[in-house]
């Protein structure tokens, strides 16, 4: 096709974050806000991103390795190109049209620029790989989806438990658990990209959740950005010779979303949220044994608030700022949660789920 547009959604953590990374479960819903690629045949290969719009690049392929002309901070993006080069060979499409890739991003203010942490890396990797394989006439299942932006990531050396990636290649809310790296990381060097997408992968886990109609969902930002690779490696840092407290806080967290899970098949709303409010408990128990600042006094005050109105709340993803979420069973008090936080300098933002993709 000579142009193709797709939008791919970003991403809040419901529950379960942190132990994820260990192969836990954790419950994360797509976001409607979006970042697109468009892909567009060429002359030349080119690249441009809205997030540093004087910079235009040139790319071209050596020996079916794509290479740009110059230094970049896109390299997630190139190599999501390759990996998706790559598996299209391993089909018996050999690309040779060059085209233009262009990505917009709703994933962070549009004032400063500061990220929501709604996913942005995740969210550019699954785009970029679907988008250049719609243009080659192939279209990806979301399990296969999921399956090329892990290994694009991985190949770069991203470390992490990929439920972002997860939660934008499937869209609406899934139960998530990551697979064993263990296995996956020799099977890069093995298997072709082909051959390894078509295995099924140990521990994987996604299972698509329908959150219940009687409950809201809001997000409150507190303006300050976290890393979740900065918070990670000093996790990895304080939990080693803690091996047993990061143990133990994986096994309660997996029972904890055991019980939710079942909860939102069920349709509990109530046990849903004793399941969210008790996830907080397990998190804030494992930060001040490990030393991890979780909840910034932003975050704390976000959580007060909405659980001052009876809303359940905890932070999202890997805390240290960005967003914290409320799940409220009287949708008439949202506004009164809403305005608390305008108060205390956070912002709400207008988020629903995702629809989910075929």
């Amino acid at each position: 096709m000579s142009k193709i547009q797709v939008k791919i959604p970003g991403k809040l953590y419901l529950a379960g974050e942190y132990a994820v990374v260990d192969g836990g479960l954790a419950i994360i819903a797509a976001v409607n806000q979006y970042l697109q690629v468009t892909v567009e045949a060429t002359q030349t290969g080119q690249l441009h991103s809205d997030q540093q719009a004087d910079l235009n690049l040139s790319w071209y392929r050596k020996d079916h390795n794509i290479v740009f002309d110059q230094e970049h901070p896109y390299s997630l993006v190139q190599v999501a190109m390759q990996v998706t080069e790559e598996y299209l060979r391993d089909l018996g499409e050999f690309p040779s049209t060059y085209y233009r890739l262009a990505i917009t991003s709703e994933l962070d203010d549009s004032g400063s620029g500061q990220k929501y942490g709604l996913g942005s890396s995740g969210a550019v990797t699954v785009a970029v790989i679907k988008a250049i394989s719609l243009f080659y006439g192939q279209s990806l299942s979301p399990l296969v989806l999921y399956k090329l932006s892990v290994l694009a990531q991985t190949k770069l050396g991203l470390s992490g438990s990929f439920g972002d990636l997860a939660a934008s290649s499937f869209g609406g809310l899934i139960a998530y658990q990551r697979p064993l790296p263990a296995w996956l990381l020799p099977k890069i060097a093995e298997q072709t990209v082909a051959d390894l997408v078509a295995l099924d992968w140990p521990n994987l886990v996604i299972e698509r959740l329908l959150f219940p109609e009687n409950l809201q969902f809001l997000v409150g930002w507190t303006r300050s950005v976290a890393s979740t690779e900065g918070l990670l490696d000093e996790v990895a840092r304080n939990t080693f010779h803690k091996k047993q407290i990061r143990q133990d806080f994986v096994t309660a967290s997996q029972a904890c979303l055991e019980r939710m899970v079942q909860a939102f098949q069920e349709q509990n709303s109530s046990a849903i949220c004793q399941e969210i409010r008790h996830n907080r408990f397990l998190l804030r128990s494992y930060a001040e044994q490990v030393g991890l600042h979780l909840e910034t006094p932003a975050l704390k005050t976000l959580i007060d608030l909405a659980e001052e109105h009876g809303a359940a709340a905890k932070t999202s993803g890997a805390g240290g700022g960005d967003c914290g979420i409320a799940l409220l069973k009287e949708p008439f008090k949202a506004a009164q949660i809403q305005d608390s936080w305008v108060a205390a300098g956070i912002l709400p933002l207008d988020l629903l789920f995702a629809p989910p993709f075929a």
